[in-house]
C-alpha cells in the first residue's frame, strides 16, 4: 500500500511541528492569586502624526521590532522589560511587588501599549504567571494610566486547540487565555487587538525555548506550506495534522500587525492565525 502525497508530507513534517512545541525546563515559581482585570474607558484613536506608544517586553524577539517599525515611521515610542534596555527603556517586572504602580506611572500620558510579554516552559505556575498573571498586570496599569488601546501577542486556536487539548503545555494557553480576556474585558473590541501567531520564524539563529527557526529556514517552509496546494489538504485534515501543515508567520510580520493594532488601523479585535495576521500587517504601509 503506497502512502498518498499528502500524507507523505504531513509524516515528514510532523516530527519538525511536534519537536517544536515540546517543553523545556524553566524555574520553578509561586502560582500567585490572579489578578481581576479593570475595564477602560471607550475611546478610540486615529493613527496622528506621532503617538504615544509603549512596548512590553520591548527588548524582545518581536518587541523589538514592534519598537523599531514604530520609532521608524515617526512615533514616541519607549520599551518596558525587566532590564530597561534600549533608547528610553524603563526597567520594571511585572510580578515585582510594586510592578502596577511603576508601571501605572510610565504608561500615564500613552496613546497605545503593545505587550510582546510571554514565556514558554515545562513549569505550568511559571507559565501561568508570566502568560497570564503578568498581562493582567499590564492590562490594569494600561487601563488606570487613560491608555486608549492595547494590543497583545496571543497564540493561534489552532495551537491551543491541539497542543493544550492533548494536555502539553496546559499552564501555558491557560496563561494566554486569561491574558486575552483581560485585555477583551478591559478594552472591548474596538480599542484592542489580540495578535494570534502560530509558530513564527526570523533572525539567524535557532532556538528552543521559545522554539525558533531562522528566517532562511523558515522562508522555505513558507514556500511549502504557503503553497495553495498544501493550504486546501490541510483544511481537509484533522486537528494535529492540519497544525502541523499550519503556515509559519515571520517575525516582521507579527511586528507589523502589533504596530498597525497600536495605530487603530485594524478592522478587528482579533487576527488569529498566518493569512489575518498577514492582512493586519498589510496595513502598516
Amino acid at each position: 500500500h503506497r502512502s498518498s502525497p499528502a500524507m507523505s508530507l504531513a509524516s515528514r513534517l510532523v516530527n519538525v511541528r511536534v519537536a517544536t512545541f515540546a517543553p523545556s525546563r524553566s524555574r520553578t515559581a509561586a502560582r500567585r492569586g490572579a489578578v481581576a482585570p479593570l475595564r477602560a474607558a471607550g475611546a478610540t484613536i486615529v493613527a496622528s502624526s506621532k503617538t504615544k506608544i509603549a512596548i512590553l517586553g520591548g527588548t524582545g524577539f518581536v518587541g523589538s521590532r514592534v519598537v523599531e517599525l514604530l520609532r521608524t515611521a515617526g512615533h514616541d515610542v519607549f520599551s518596558v522589560s525587566k532590564s530597561g534596555g534600549g533608547s528610553g527603556g524603563v526597567a520594571i517586572d511585572l510580578l515585582g511587588p510594586d510592578s502596577a504602580d511603576a508601571l501605572k506611572n510610565a504608561l500615564t500620558g500613552c496613546d497605545a501599549v503593545v505587550s510582546c510579554v510571554g514565556v514558554i516552559g515545562s513549569d505550568d505556575d511559571a507559565n501561568r504567571l508570566g502568560n497570564g498573571d503578568a498581562n493582567v498586570v499590564a492590562v490594569n496599569a494600561a487601563s488606570a494610566a487613560g491608555v486608549k488601546r492595547f494590543v497583545y501577542v496571543s497564540v493561534a486556536s489552532i495551537v491551543s486547540e491541539v497542543v493544550g487539548g492533548a494536555g502539553v503545555l496546559t499552564g501555558y494557553f491557560d496563561g494566554k487565555k486569561t491574558a486575552d480576556v483581560a485585555v477583551t474585558e478591559s478594552f472591548g473590541e474596538k480599542n484592542s487587538l489580540i495578535v494570534k501567531p502560530s509558530f513564527i520564524y526570523g533572525g539567524d539563529t535557532f532556538g528552543i525555548t521559545p522554539p525558533r527557526v531562522t528566517k532562511q529556514y523558515g522562508d522555505i517552509l513558507v514556500k511549502v506550506l504557503g503553497s495553495r496546494l498544501v493550504k486546501s489538504i490541510a483544511a481537509k485534515m484533522p486537528g494535529p495534522i492540519k497544525l502541523t501543515l499550519a503556515e509559519p508567520i515571520s517575525v516582521e510580520d507579527v511586528a507589523k500587525a502589533c504596530a498597525a493594532g497600536a495605530l487603530g488601523l485594524n478592522v478587528s479585535d482579533q487576527c488569529d492565525g498566518t493569512d489575518e495576521i498577514k492582512a493586519c500587517a498589510a496595513k502598516m504601509v
